[in-house]
C-alpha cells in the first residue's frame, strides 16, 4: 500500500504552520531558561552585595570606627607639640615616633578588619594613611616649613589631616559591596 499524501486538506503551508509553531515553542523554553539564569545569577550577586555591606556595617560601622575617630584626636594633639618654637631634633623624632605608633594602631584595628571586607577598599584606605604618614614624617622634618608658624602649620598638618579623614569618610560612605 502507498501512502502517497491521502489526506488533501494537509499542504505545504501546515506544514510549515506547525514547524514554525515548534520552533518558536521551543525558543520560548530557551529564553524562559536564560530568563531564569540570568536573574539567579543577579541574585547571587545582590546576596554577595548584601552579605558583604552587613560585615561592613556590623564590623566597621559599628566596632571599629571609634579607632579611626580615635587615631584623628589623638595624631591632632601629638602633633600640635610641632607648634612649639625652637624644637630640637630629639623632640621632633619623639612627636614623629609617638604618630608612627599611632599609624600602626590604626592599621591593626581599623584598617586591616577592611581586608575581611573588600581588598580594593582596604587598598585605597591603606594608600591614604600611608600617604598621610609620609607626608607629615616629611613635613616634620624638612627644614624649610616653620611648623611653629600656625599658618603653615594648618596649611602643611592640619589641611592634609582633614583632607585625608574626608577622603576615608568619602571612602567608607559609597562603599556599595
Amino acid at each position: 500500500m502507498c501512502f502517497i499524501n491521502q489526506n488533501p486538506s494537509i499542504s505545504y503551508f501546515d506544514i510549515v504552520y506547525k514547524s514554525a509553531t515548534v520552533i518558536i515553542a521551543a525558543c520560548n523554553v530557551l529564553f524562559a531558561l536564560w530568563i531564569f539564569w540570568n536573574k539567579t545569577k543577579k541574585d547571587d550577586s545582590n546576596k554577595e552585595k548584601d552579605r558583604k555591606i552587613l560585615w561592613f556595617k556590623v564590623l566597621l560601622l559599628d566596632y571599629n570606627l571609634k579607632y579611626f575617630y580615635t587615631f584623628f584626636d589623638k595624631l591632632e594633639t601629638g602633633l600640635s607639640n610641632l607648634k612649639n618654637h625652637n624644637l630640637s631634633q630629639a623632640d621632633k623624632e619623639a612627636i614623629e615616633s609617638a604618630a608612627a605608633d599611632d599609624f600602626i594602631v590604626l592599621r591593626r584595628k581599623f584598617t586591616d578588619t577592611l581586608l575581611a571586607i573588600d581588598k580594593s577598599l582596604y587598598d585605597r584606605v591603606l594608600t591614604y594613611s600611608d600617604d598621610l604618614q609620609s607626608s607629615i614624617s616629611s613635613a616634620i622634618f624638612d627644614g624649610g616649613i616653620n611648623l611653629s608658624h600656625n599658618p603653615k602649620y594648618d596649611e602643611v598638618i592640619s589641611e592634609k589631616l582633614t583632607e585625608i579623614k574626608t577622603n576615608i569618610i568619602n571612602l567608607l560612605f559609597c562603599y556599595r559591596g
